[in-house]
């Protein structure tokens, strides 16, 4: 990568942790030297990835991508740092998704693939370790296999993707489109639903079936089965089944747990049963391949929001002079990505349980616009309980803050544990300070009942 792009990235960010190096790139965790927020870093040695599309609209599934480049060898990018349970460690762990949770995971992917798919972008690896479930909402991450469809291909240029999750086509029997993704969501909901998948059952073997043209053929149709379909009622079954498919499941191969980069795909037809790969030849004739249309969607919309802004290193020669600092600074809080009225919550306090609370993280936007240099900025927060339970405590020194520039600053509440008290409350409180400003908005107090 060009050498402006790692001076960029020096000077803006400080690496934290590796959480993974592979010959094909690194990852990386960082935090921002001008606000503190938590960000992913990533080096991937491929090309004409989708993440500059991404950058440009409000997906609801990836991550924030606030910067990308590309030379002719690598890719970097640095996006949103997603907190939440990798539902890769909850199947590790045998904790199956109900078939209520499922459904209601599967309608959120329909919702997100649509806005992606509306691009064209296609994902090509949609797996457990890919998909993060963040407070109820669920998020999609590593971009690196996917692709852009083009309607004059035949077959995709890169065989990339996850054996296991990749559907026939991806083998290079055709061009992956929206439904090559139907299929990876498909079997990846059935793992979830430990195979037992309930009135699931027809809705996703028709995801899974091996001929493109014979599953749902968009997922604004998956979704309409999804919805149109009544849940099945639960029947008691006898343990010695539950024992059976637990047996089986014990017994499966081991899932690919590498969730940063994926996994390129060989063909090798000998591993595959005769069956199949007559299944596969079958479908790979041209007489009986249909060019795919991707159906008419609206697109969503242009993402305006506010970024977080790094500013410029100052010039050596000619640093910024301290100023008497007044006037006032703009803060805006959100939880997990949600904007939060304080005002409007004042005598209110957030229902959240336990299990909600190690997923939840508040974020504090700071905006200058005063006109000056905002000087030995600090921030303080304070988690503290009704009783039991000692309170944490931290202050942070930031960078100074230019004029017009924002910061971000992310307090994740796993940090924090709780008491094991019944009926118990919690609260996170928050301080500006910095030259002896006057400001509006300095102070943060958010109240919580925790629920179990």
């Amino acid at each position: 990568m060009k050498e402006n792009v790692a001076e960029f990235l020096e000077f803006r960010f400080e690496k934290l942790k590796l959480l993974k190096r592979s010959e094909r790139g690194e990852v990386w965790l960082a935090s921002s030297k001008f606000g503190g927020e938590l960000v992913i870093i990533k080096r991937v040695n491929l090309t004409g990835l989708p993440y500059d599309v991404i950058k440009n609209f409000a997906f609801k599934l990836p991550a924030k991508i606030f910067f990308c480049a590309e030379d002719a060898e690598e890719t970097v990018v640095v996006e949103e740092f997603i907190q939440g349970e990798n539902l890769l460690e909850r199947l590790e762990r045998k904790n199956f998704l109900s078939e209520s949770e499922a459904r209601e995971i599967l309608l959120q992917m329909c919702d997100g693939l649509r806005e992606l798919h509306a691009q064209k972008i296609i994902h090509r690896d949609i797996k457990p370790s890919n998909l993060i479930l963040q407070g109820g909402i669920i998020r999609l991450i590593d971009f690196d296999a996917a692709r852009i469809f083009k309607a004059d291909k035949e077959t995709d240029t890169k065989l990339l993707g996850t054996k296991g999750y990749a559907p026939p086509e991806q083998f290079g029997s055709g061009q992956t489109d929206s439904r090559s993704d139907i299929y990876s969501l498909g079997v990846t909901m059935k793992n979830l639903l430990g195979g037992y998948c309930g009135g699931l059952k027809s809705i996703l073997d028709k995801c899974t079936e091996l001929d493109p043209k014979n599953r749902f053929q968009s997922v604004d149709e998956l979704k309409r089965a999804l919805t149109t379909k009544k849940p099945r009622r639960l029947k008691i079954l006898p343990a010695s089944i539950f024992l059976t498919a637990g047996i089986l499941f014990a017994n499966a191969p081991t899932l690919n747990s590498n969730e940063n980069f994926h996994e390129e795909i060989i063909p090798q037809a000998e591993e595959l049963p005769a069956e199949k790969i007559r299944k596969l030849e079958k479908i790979s004739q041209p007489a009986q391949v249909e060019p795919f249309k991707f159906p008419e969607i609206v697109l969503p919309p242009q993402d305006n929001s506010p970024v977080p802004n790094f500013p410029a290193p100052p010039e050596r020669n000619n640093p910024p002079q301290r100023k008497k600092f007044s006037g006032l600074l703009k803060t805006e809080f959100y939880l997990n990505g949600v904007p939060y009225n304080q005002a409007e919550h004042k005598n209110d306090r957030e229902k959240i349980s336990r299990a909600e609370w190690q997923q939840t993280q508040a974020r504090l936007r700071i905006t200058n616009n005063t006109g000056d240099i905002w000087q030995n900025p600090t921030i303080k927060f304070r988690f503290g309980q009704n009783w039991g339970g000692e309170p944490l405590e931290f202050e942070k020194s930031l960078p100074p803050l230019n004029n017009d520039a924002s910061a971000d600053f992310v307090i994740a509440f796993e940090a924090y544990e709780l008491s094991d008290n019944e009926r118990l409350s919690a609260s996170l409180q928050i301080w500006l300070e910095g030259d002896e400003s006057k400001m509006d908005e300095h102070y943060w107090c958010v109240w919580f009942d925790i629920i179990d």
